[in-house]
């Protein structure tokens, strides 16, 4: 089904890229490689039916295993905001959306959604100032339940859930440059309760769980360095591990469990290097190519919004409003489609999508011309290949 040009803004995604040459502790990328957008990535982009809930931004888009959830958001109008606090869940399977109940939390956008394994959990979230409350939302029984409030505001963090516990780590973008970090949340699923984990000044920018535990990517903005630390066993404290050899131009960054290793994207400007974590102390490199369209996961300047990036068959995806990448480390391949084609013409921003097997799900957010319209509640499903 070709989409409409008008069908637009529906991401704001992304991968990690990098590149460069390690000399004397130091990435030194080559600026005077043009991008090469390797082969083609053959994409199938289709429009979703028309949801039954008003166009908006800043609302969760949410996959549970089988359907769509989105929830919450704004109307994007600064002189008139509207919050919402409805949603509604999609099924590719059905082709039909369905109607969430009412839910006592105040209208709300930029809020934190996370699936559990069984329920949507909402909290926090920003109305003309920001929250702490949250409650769950179980798809099976339809009905949702309190849950206790977070012991700071929470907006747009990344959410990672380990073991019985959830670990909330700051958003990926808007790092506040001169103040103190935000400390890593904890939310002990089995026992509902807290707990603040201070990260001593660094902002953690990505999560990844290894075959030993939890590792974070952290970004010291007052000296511009890049490190890797470990979660204890309790999830109680960061223990420090790597400080990576990078050039302080990096501009973002990305961690990935391969599967048998960490492995990190790093990146300045279209320059890109894949690296992989061994022991701990020492990366192998696993390829490095130049690529506007593969994009990095963690913006560590600026004010942009976080990309998408992931692994599959050993094989690193991105999404990101410059269109589609994927990077094959074995074979040393890049395949790429641009955004004119991986979103039909759209304006994907202010939207990241879900990963729902070989496909990419986003729904809603602002139009080409900036606004929110009512072409702006329609979603996409972009169809990737398998191989």
């Amino acid at each position: 089904m070709k989409i409409p040009i008008s069908r637009r803004n529906f991401l704001a995604v992304g991968a990690a890229t990098v590149g460069g040459i390690l000399a004397g502790g130091a990435v030194l990328l080559n600026q005077s490689e043009e991008p090469s957008e390797g082969d083609k990535l053959y994409v199938t982009p289709t429009s979703l039916p028309k949801a039954p809930i008003a166009p908006r931004t800043g609302h969760s888009v949410t996959w549970t295993g089988s359907e769509l959830a989105v929830w919450g958001g704004w109307n994007g109008d600064k002189a008139r905001p509207q919050y919402f606090t409805d949603g509604a869940l999609y099924s590719p399977t059905t082709r039909l959306w369905r109607m969430m109940p009412k839910v006592s939390l105040s209208p709300r956008s930029e809020h934190l959604a996370v699936w559990s394994g069984s329920e949507l959990l909402i909290w926090g979230g920003d109305a003309s100032g920001l929250l702490r409350d949250g409650a769950a939302y179980s798809p099976q029984k339809n009905v949702w339940r309190a849950l206790p409030d977070a012991p700071l505001e929470l907006s747009a963090a990344e959410p990672r859930v380990y073991s019985r516990s959830i670990i909330f780590a700051p958003a990926r973008y808007r790092i506040p440059l001169g103040k103190p970090a935000v400390p890593l949340l904890v939310f002990d699923q089995e026992n509902k309760r807290w707990r603040v984990i201070k990260g001593s000044g660094v902002h953690v920018i990505d999560m990844a769980a290894d075959s030993a535990g939890v590792v974070a990517l952290t970004f010291d903005p007052s000296r511009n360095v890049l490190m890797t630390q470990r979660l204890d066993r309790d999830l109680a404290r960061l223990e420090r591990a790597t400080k990576l050899p990078l050039d302080s131009s990096v501009d973002s960054a990305g961690l990935l469990w391969s599967g048998t290793g960490l492995v990190g994207v790093f990146s300045e400007g279209s320059q890109s290097r894949i690296v992989e974590l061994g022991d701990g102390t020492r990366w192998r490199e696993m390829g490095r190519f130049s690529s506007r369209v593969f994009r990095s996961k963690a913006e560590l300047h600026g004010d942009r919004q976080p990309n998408r990036m992931w692994m599959a068959s050993g094989h690193i995806w991105s999404a990101s409003s410059h269109g589609v990448a994927v990077y094959d480390p074995r074979a040393a391949r890049l395949r790429s489609a641009s955004r004119t084609v991986a979103f039909a013409g759209g304006c994907p921003s202010e939207m990241t999508p879900v990963i729902a097997g070989n496909q990419l799900l986003m729904w809603g957010g602002r139009g080409c011309d900036g606004f929110v319209g009512k072409d702006d509640a329609m979603g996409m499903a972009v169809e990737l290949p398998t191989r």
